[in-house]
């Protein structure tokens, strides 16, 4: 697939993340406030591992979505189970916070492929996963602003 068929393959599918107040279903380039409302209530929660004190600089939570499927060719369902097994075990030992996902295609030509919301993440520790995990792209945003696709 060229880049501008990977590009608008990213652009059609949606991301669900899956939060304890339940699920979002995210798009490049599409404002959800429902999740940024979450977003907010969840830089303020006592239950969420503590980064910093909240601050107005935590209200604008960095997120980010990845996933360790298919890096740049398709793989058989298990090599595909394997890798994502490695990166929760990764975010594990970096102690980011994360909650699961799935990414889901418009034209279902890709089946759904598992993802990791991270949180509390700027988009350079984002896309830096996404390259040890062989990605072509990660999804990025902050509170307040449009989910964007990052090619790395």
């Amino acid at each position: 697939m060229n880049g501008n068929g990977l590009a608008a393959a990213f652009r059609a599918t949606t991301y669900r993340v899956s939060t304890p107040e339940g699920d979002f279903a995210l798009r490049v380039g599409v404002a959800d406030s429902a999740f940024d409302d979450w977003l907010g209530r969840w830089s303020l929660s006592p239950e969420r591992p503590a980064i910093a004190a909240p601050t107005v600089a935590t209200a604008a939570v960095g997120w980010g979505i990845v996933t360790a499927h298919n890096p740049g060719t398709v793989l058989a369902a298990h090599q595909n189970e394997l890798r994502q097994q490695r990166l929760r075990d990764r975010l594990t030992a970096l102690a980011w916070p994360f909650l699961p996902g799935c990414n889901l295609a418009d034209d279902d030509l890709w089946p759904p492929e598992p993802s990791f919301l991270l949180l509390a993440v700027t988009p350079l520790q984002v896309m830096a996963i996404g390259r040890e995990f062989e990605q072509r792209a990660v999804i990025c945003g902050k509170r307040g602003s449009l989910p964007e696709l990052c090619w790395l």
